[in-house]
């Protein structure tokens, strides 16, 4: 005759069974982060490509972050239509395949989008409609010669960015909401350590470093969201 399981038999294989579990979800989720990770450093290389291919075509001249056109504010990663400049957060229409670097790049949603980024949190709030572009320009770079930069390996040309909202609504003082945000300067906080506490910067020469928070820099409305500075706030390091 089988001898059936025991009550103590029973309990201590659920858990075994919840224990193993558990290390599979973390060993999943730590190579889901280590994925994402090389993912970024790929798109930001690719970035990097598409970039000197339009500098090849440009007299070695960056594009402008932000200039007024006929149809609209062409920002470096698409045209918004006068109609839209201004509206209603989150309604904001976006053209991205008017961006400079889309006849480079020639998709939309691919490589400018860093899988990081919590675009499904309820607390992320977009600005156009949809994602637009995870990754944020050094604003030194608008319209400047890259020829004229002294240390290309040492200058950043894109990187991990995002930004804490406290004062565009749904976001309130009372409750902060994350944004993607679109350049990288020498005040805010702005870079966002969303790699296991690393921001990815691509640099000029084409490689692509992760780079920590720099110590006092940090934003701590948002303790779930490292947001910080590479640099002290006033700091032009890594920007030209």
């Amino acid at each position: 005759m089988k001898r059936a399981f025991t009550l103590v038999e029973l309990l201590v294989t659920l858990a075994i069974i919840a224990v193993l579990a558990t290390l599979t979800l973390g060993a999943s989720g730590k190579l889901r982060d280590i994925g994402n990770k090389a993912m970024c450093a790929n798109s930001l290389r690719q970035l990097g490509t598409a970039t000197q291919l339009y500098l090849n075509d440009h007299a070695q001249t960056f594009f402008a972050f932000a200039e007024n056109k006929p149809e609209g504010k062409l920002w470096y990663f698409g045209l918004e239509p006068w109609g839209s400049v201004g509206g209603a957060e989150g309604q904001r229409v976006l053209d991205q395949t008017a961006a400079p670097l889309y006849p480079y790049i020639r998709q939309v949603g691919g490589i400018e989008v860093c899988r990081a980024f919590p675009y499904a949190s309820a607390l992320w709030k977009p600005k156009f409609k949809g994602a637009s572009y995870g990754y944020g320009f050094n604003l030194f770079l608008s319209e400047q010669k890259a020829v004229s930069i002294a240390e290309p390996a040492r200058t950043i040309v894109f990187g991990d960015c995002a930004q804490v909202n406290t004062f565009q609504a749904p976001a309130s003082a009372k409750h902060p909401m994350l944004e993607e945000f679109y350049m990288i300067e020498n005040w805010n906080p702005t870079i966002h350590f969303r790699h296991g506490n690393v921001a990815q910067m691509l640099f000029l020469d084409g490689h692509v470093e992760g780079m920590s928070l720099f110590p006092g820099t940090q934003d701590t409305r948002m303790p779930g969201q490292m947001i910080g500075r590479i640099s002290p706030v006033g700091s032009t390091q890594f920007l030209q």
